[in-house]
């Protein structure tokens, strides 16, 4: 890593500075505690509760809600990955769909925070968005999803999640209400 200026532009370019490690530190620690948390609730043997409250999705709101771009990503670039490497869940497969959901959702939030402004509901527009692009690449890569129906498994995962999808909508409406964009509040960045 180099701290000197890059050619033409007076500038330090720097990849990783204290604050951004400090923000992708917590937000990695809460995108395993949470699903965690969810999991240690205890329900009937035929319950998940990962699937109806998507506890994954929890890290990567705050990150594309009050992070930097670029940590938002790498948050929902490596939790399923760290999830699996502490807690053998999701298995690999699970993993890689995990991140690309992930990966869209965070697209899909910081799109509709530069389009639309910092709005209370776009959480559930970004996950609709991602399982749209997750079914477009299950029925590409069926072996992501067991060989499952991709239409079939999407609208099965959507409606199974509407409890978690409420969650979300909640948690964005949260981080806007007591943590707004601007001033001193610091809220939602476009960074």
């Amino acid at each position: 890593m180099s701290d000197t200026p890059m050619a033409g532009t007076g500038r330090t370019v720097r990849f990783l500075t204290l604050s951004t490690a400090r923000e992708l530190g917590i937000l990695l620690c809460l995108s395993v505690m949470f699903p965690f948390l969810i999991h240690i609730i205890p329900v009937p043997q035929d319950s998940r509760l990962g699937v109806r409250l998507l506890p994954m999705f929890y890290a990567p709101l705050l990150a594309a809600l009050v992070g930097r771009q670029g940590t938002a990503f790498a948050v929902a670039l490596l939790a399923p990955w760290l999830n699996w490497a502490l807690t053998s869940h999701p298995a690999p497969a699970g993993a890689s769909m995990m991140s690309l959901q992930l990966l869209v959702f965070v697209a899909a939030m910081r799109a509709l925070l530069a389009r639309a402004g910092a709005r209370w509901f776009l959480a559930a527009p970004a996950y609709l968005a991602c399982m749209a692009v997750a079914a477009l690449a299950a029925a590409m890569l069926p072996s992501l999803i067991d060989g499952r129906g991709a239409l079939s498994w999407a609208i099965a995962s959507v409606s199974s999640g509407l409890p978690g999808l409420f969650i979300l909508v909640a948690i964005n409406w949260m981080v806007l209400r007591y943590y707004p964009p601007g001033g001193r509040g610091g809220g939602p960045r476009f960074a």
